[in-house]
């Protein structure tokens, strides 16, 4: 494999996954970028400090604001001022939200699973690994 090829798969991954992503999500209403809050969220445990999404996703501020307005709007998610620091959005999961989480989490694994798809668990492993390495050597290199 020529190396300067590298790059540009993972790009076309990246953006085939995501366009499977939203047509897969679009019957519940959601967006990819709006699941990935959603996902965020539920790891951690349904609350989270707005600003919080921001640094996890490595989004701006208006962008967390677009995306948390539409969840709102949707039903996915509300939001409370933080006692704390009234600067601060609290952003709650809904019942809506938390019972389309285990659909979600389905779609995503079997999404992996068609990724993988005629791998052996051992190149599933190296690739997990020669993944994280590159991850790790742009993050070094992060702006």
């Amino acid at each position: 494999m020529i190396y300067n090829e590298i790059g540009f798969l993972i790009k076309v991954i990246s953006d085939r996954m995501k366009a499977l992503g939203d047509n897969d999500l679009r019957a519940h209403d959601l967006t990819f970028s709006q699941a990935q809050v959603l996902a965020v969220m539920e790891r951690s445990g349904g609350s989270i400090a707005q600003k919080e999404i921001e640094k996890i996703l490595d989004v701006s501020h208006p962008t967390i604001v677009g995306l948390v307005n539409r969840l709102q709007e949707k039903g996915f998610v509300s939001c409370v001022t933080d006692e704390s620091d009234r600067r601060s959005k609290i952003v709650n999961l809904t019942e809506k939200a938390v019972s389309l989480g285990k659909t979600m989490r389905a779609a995503r694994n079997q999404s992996e699973q068609d990724l993988l798809e005629g791998l052996d668990d051992q190149e599933v492993e190296t690739l997990n690994r020669l993944l994280r390495k590159l991850y790790g050597n742009i993050e070094e290199r992060k702006v």
